[in-house]
């Protein structure tokens, strides 16, 4: 269990990092960390955990039963469901931090400039919302194999790279300097569990990176195309709802920007004939 634990606190290691740095960027930059943080890990905690949690088993069984077939097949399709939850919030997202950060923290002495810097701080951090989800669900592929050791590495890899880059943007980006310096870190880490998972001779990396590249580009252009309606439409939104108590004014523009957002995304997907999504309705179907 220990160089379990050393990788899994590689996460834990960079938020300290993080916070130690905030204290020293500026009045308030380490209370926008934070909150941009708990927003990121709530999405995370929703997502990644959960499918990683329910892969874990599966892949076990292929390893020990040495289906490495299967074992590259379930791992591809896992990628691209943490890919299909994970790049569609992000551009959502960012094209409603504002309205998202008001909505779950205004009040108080959390005023327009605290909005504002958190908003910045997690347009970095959002950023990397898929890089940390596929970690996440990358890692049990070791654990399947009782391999402890290549995630471990490519934890302390991405604590020193978010090290060393935090303390080289914090003093010039304040805590959005920080923010990049995980969202870098974590994409370094990701690379490196996928080389460390091509070393594996029984196992065909390429099988796992090509489609899961592929369909991470296709899901991009998707939001993108998804993004342009609701940031259009957005202030709009903001202006119709204005006035109101804070669920009034912002909770009802996000949830028509999000409902607005997913449609658009579900007929895309549609019209692709996106194989994820049949086989979630196959199933739903089914369960009638």
């Amino acid at each position: 269990m220990g160089p379990t634990v050393i990788g899994m606190a590689a996460y834990q290691l960079n938020d300290i990092v993080s916070s130690a740095l905030a204290t020293r960027a500026g009045e308030g930059v380490y209370s926008s960390i934070q909150y941009s943080l708990r927003l990121q890990e709530l999405v995370l905690g929703i997502c990644a955990v959960t499918v990683s949690t329910l892969i874990l088993p599966d892949l076990t069984g292929f390893a020990q039963k040495k289906e490495w077939k299967s074992f590259c097949s379930m791992l591809t399709q896992a990628v691209k469901i943490i890919s299909l939850i994970a790049i569609p919030i992000s551009f959502f997202s960012l094209i409603m931090k504002e309205d998202i950060i008001t909505l779950v923290f205004k009040g108080g002495r959390f005023d327009e400039k605290s909005i504002k810097m958190t908003g910045d701080v997690f347009s970095f951090h959002i950023a990397g919302l898929l890089f940390i989800a596929v970690n996440r669900v990358v890692a049990p592929a070791f654990y399947a194999q009782q391999d402890t050791k290549s995630p471990t590495v490519a934890g302390l890899v991405n604590f020193a790279v978010n090290m060393l880059l935090a303390f080289a943007l914090s003093s010039r980006f304040g805590g959005a300097g920080i923010a990049l310096a995980l969202t870098v870190a974590s994409l370094v880490n990701m690379a490196v569990l996928f080389v460390f998972l091509g070393r594996n001779p029984v196992i065909d990396v390429g099988t796992v990176v090509r489609p899961s590249l592929l369909y991470m580009l296709k899901l991009t252009l998707m939001s993108l195309a998804a993004s342009v309606p609701v940031y259009l439409l957005r202030d709009r939104l903001d202006a119709c709802f204005a006035g109101g108590g804070r669920l009034f004014s912002h909770g009802i523009p996000v949830c028509l920007s999000a409902m607005m957002f997913a449609a658009l995304g579900i007929l895309m997907l549609l019209a692709s004939r996106d194989g994820i999504l049949l086989s979630v309705i196959r199933r739903l179907h089914r369960s009638r």
